[in-house]
């Protein structure tokens, strides 16, 4: 069992020492962006969101990276985080439904009620199916 425990610290060492070497060698942010699925794919969900974090260093403008960032930063509970990922997206793409339903998640989860359900219905209007659904479940319209 110990073995495979090593083995598996060993792993995600010489993962990220190939991923930290490949900054030298002029990665692409979507290099860094492909990888990070890798890693949060296998479960190293903290080591993904910092090669999103490489991505977004990489090309400021990867609106695609900040989403994902802020989805991961909401799963490991870093909230304010998230908000400010899925702002920045709402400032890139001002109709980007996502955007809007998952920031009004976060603020769901952190008890900001009337700012959730501003989101929810912004996302609504923009067509996103899984605020309309919640929404019309709690008997608000949209």
């Amino acid at each position: 069992m110990q073995s495979i425990r090593l083995f598996g610290i060993l792993f995600v060492f010489l993962l990220t020492l190939s991923c930290t070497a490949k900054i030298d060698e002029g990665s692409t942010a979507k290099e860094y962006y492909a990888k990070a699925y890798q890693f949060i794919d296998g479960g190293y969900v903290r080591e993904g969101k910092d090669l999103l974090d490489l991505a977004i260093k990489k090309d400021p403008s990867f609106l695609e990276a900040y989403y994902n960032r802020g989805v991961v930063l909401y799963f490991l509970k870093e909230y304010e985080a998230a908000i400010k990922d899925f702002n920045k997206v709402i400032e890139m793409d001002s109709q980007n439904a996502m955007a809007y339903a998952s920031r009004g998640s976060v603020y769901e989860k952190t008890n900001h009620r009337d700012l959730a359900i501003r989101d929810f219905k912004t996302a609504a209007q923009y067509g996103d199916k899984d605020s309309r659904a919640y929404l019309k479940s709690m008997g608000i319209d949209w």
